[in-house]
């Protein structure tokens, strides 16, 4: 699934990276309010991964963690699917998309997806040296 629509705008993010794009209409959405709770309850596992959450809406993108930034301005929004008011995008360390999904998901199924990647395997066997 890998696709680089994503790439140009992220690309102070690539190869430094992975990345959670969650997309709503509008910034204060029940389902982004959800889906962060549960991330937010795992942040460790976020950051061993170097995951960012990033909440994009028209014409605007905020990290918001590991660390909070202000609202930037955004093309993202454009990559959204078009028949949904939520969705989460996984974006690889190479720019890539590699799992879309427009409803809640648990953060295992994002934490076994990335574990699962070529590029995470070395991550993990230098944590477990």
């Amino acid at each position: 699934m890998s696709q680089s629509i994503f790439s140009q705008s992220l690309d102070e993010y690539q190869w430094k990276n992975r990345l959670v794009l969650v997309f709503t209409e509008e910034a204060e959405n029940t389902l982004l309010q959800k889906q962060v709770k549960l991330f937010k309850q795992k942040q460790e596992e976020f950051k061993e991964r170097k995951l960012k959450l990033i909440h994009i809406i028209p014409g605007k993108q905020l990290e918001l963690f590991p660390a909070q930034t202000a609202w930037q301005d955004s093309e993202l929004f454009q990559q959204k699917k078009k028949d949904s008011d939520f969705e989460i995008v996984l974006i690889g360390l190479d720019g890539g998309a590699k799992f879309r999904e427009t409803k809640i998901v648990q953060p295992k199924e994002i934490f076994d997806l990335i574990d699962s990647m070529p590029m995470r395997q070395p991550e993990m066997r230098r944590k477990n040296n």
